[in-house]
């Protein structure tokens, strides 16, 4: 999936000799003027073509066919060519090519995951605090969309290099619900009495207040509406979402615990599994906040058909949900335009967005990055400032309800009926300050996707399913990680 993040030099132009002439193309859109410098000499340019591989299906295949169409008309002499990948094949393809010196795909999608394995290879993107031509304006960008996988960190936590700029916003995970539930004033009234705390979820402060609407939900006598069958769908696939879902309800436990050395105002993501105690990186997890995490990860998932029968991953927190079967769920902002597609899904036009109980979020971008092996960078880079402008990515918004990489695009979405909540993530993305060593860690271990996340989705299923503790499954999985590390050399 679709499941996770500084300046460097400006290129320099080089001088000409004045016999030679230099043609610029200058290109008027809608937004602004955009000065795109083909690097051609000669009074005729030759036509050039950018290859951009992207994973096959995505949101961003779509989006960007329609970019590619536009900037051919914007550059006449340019030809863009979209190539597919399987998300299975993408990650290793890309990588096959830059290893090989191959000049093509000149741009690549990655998703944030990917980002360790690509990131020594990327071309460093030019930026600067106001972009231009085959320059990034770094100032537009969130950073926790960055440090997500836009930037190549050091283990000290320098910052290396721009590697990606987000083109599409993945936030993970969100907290959606019915609106017709629970805008309902007899359920909010007998909630009200019962637990003295709204029933909007908005305004749920924790997971427990999340666990009480789910229970009421389950349990109430007033709730007669034989079409939701179920008060919440939560994730619980081994094959990965466990990682991802128990990573952004464990966040807020182990932040406020000092000794598991997560720092508050961090966000969720991978690096929440690592804690900085006393200046040395170790694992977070296995420790009393760990233990609480887990258990109440066991309690939400008590909602909706046992993991044993009907296991929740990817697919079926979006198909499950467009069934209109479930009261609640969480989310990936992704599913988001397929439950408002009324052809297909039931909650279409009723169905409410909300940051996780507490108020927070994580980050989970999709990249575009540049092979540095293509013939002519400055075109690459005028590429992706014309992908995320906000002329772009006001047309993705309103054809195909994309949501934009960069903060411009983000406030061009909320001014959207269909993207209204998008105003609580920029809100909250301000008081996120990450200490950028976190985010290093995640590109040290080198065996998170390989044999980290199997071996913690493993012992958290023993646990959902009843055959270990919750403190011996996190103890196991933290001694296998610890093990692997030391195996692997690898000194946090």
């Amino acid at each position: 999936m679709d499941n996770s993040p500084v300046p460097d030099g400006i290129m320099k132009k080089s001088r000409l000799p004045a016999i030679i002439a230099v043609v610029i193309v200058i290109v008027v859109i809608a937004a602004g003027v955009s000065i795109i410098e083909l690097g051609h000499h000669g009074s005729t340019p030759s036509k050039q073509t950018l290859v951009i591989e992207v994973g096959s299906g995505s949101m961003t295949e779509q989006y960007l066919s329609m970019v590619a169409t536009n900037f051919e008309k914007a550059n006449p002499n340019v030809t863009v060519q979209i190539t597919t990948e399987g998300y299975s094949n993408l990650l290793t393809s890309e990588k096959s090519a830059l290893q090989g010196g191959s000049s093509t795909p000149n741009i690549m999608m990655y998703y944030a995951s990917g980002a360790p394995t690509l990131g020594p290879y990327l071309y460093h993107i030019p930026t600067s605090s106001n972009g231009g031509n085959g320059v990034i304006d770094l100032s537009n960008q969130i950073a926790g969309n960055m440090y997500s996988g836009g930037y190549r960190i050091a283990p000290n936590g320098t910052v290396l290099g721009t590697i990606g700029i987000p083109i599409h916003t993945v936030i993970g995970y969100m907290l959606v619900y019915q609106k017709s539930i629970f805008d309902n004033a007899t359920l909010q009234s007998e909630f009200a009495a019962k637990y003295h705390f709204s029933f909007n979820p908005r305004t749920f402060q924790n997971w427990t207040a999340l666990q009480d609407a789910a229970s009421f939900i389950n349990s109430s006598t007033s709730f007669n509406d034989t079409n939701n069958n179920y008060a919440l769908l939560f994730p619980n696939h081994a094959a990965h979402s466990i990682i991802d879902g128990f990573y952004n309800l464990a966040y807020p436990y182990l932040s406020s615990d000092p000794n598991t050395g997560v720092p508050p105002n961090s966000s969720p993501n991978y690096w929440t599994y690592f804690g900085n105690k006393s200046g040395q990186f170790s694992v977070s997890f296995n420790n009393s906040a760990g233990i609480q995490a887990l258990e109440m990860y066991k309690n939400l998932t008590q909602y909706e058909p046992s993991v044993k029968v009907s296991p929740v991953g990817y697919s079926e927190q979006l198909t499950y949900y467009e069934t209109g079967h479930y009261a609640m769920g969480i989310a990936w902002s992704s599913f988001f335009p397929d439950y408002s597609n009324s052809s297909q899904s039931k909650v279409a036009g009723n169905y409410g967005v909300s940051l996780l109980p507490g108020g927070y979020t994580g980050y989970s971008p999709t990249f575009l990055g540049i092979n540095p092996n293509s013939p002519n960078l400055t075109l690459a880079v005028n590429f992706l400032n014309f992908a995320t402008s906000s002329t772009q990515y006001g047309l993705g918004i309103t054809d195909f309800s994309f949501l934009p990489g960069s903060s411009n695009g983000l406030q061009v979405a909320e001014s959207d009926p269909g993207f209204g909540w998008v105003s609580s993530f920029l809100n909250y993305s301000a008081t996120i300050h990450l200490d950028p060593r976190y985010a290093a860690v995640v590109g040290q271990v080198s065996p998170l996707f390989s044999t980290l996340i199997p071996d913690f989705n493993t012992q958290v299923l023993d646990y959902l399913e009843g055959t270990t503790t919750a403190t011996a499954a996190l103890n196991t999985a933290a001694s296998e990680w610890t093990q692997t590390l030391a195996n692997d050399n690898i000194v946090l």
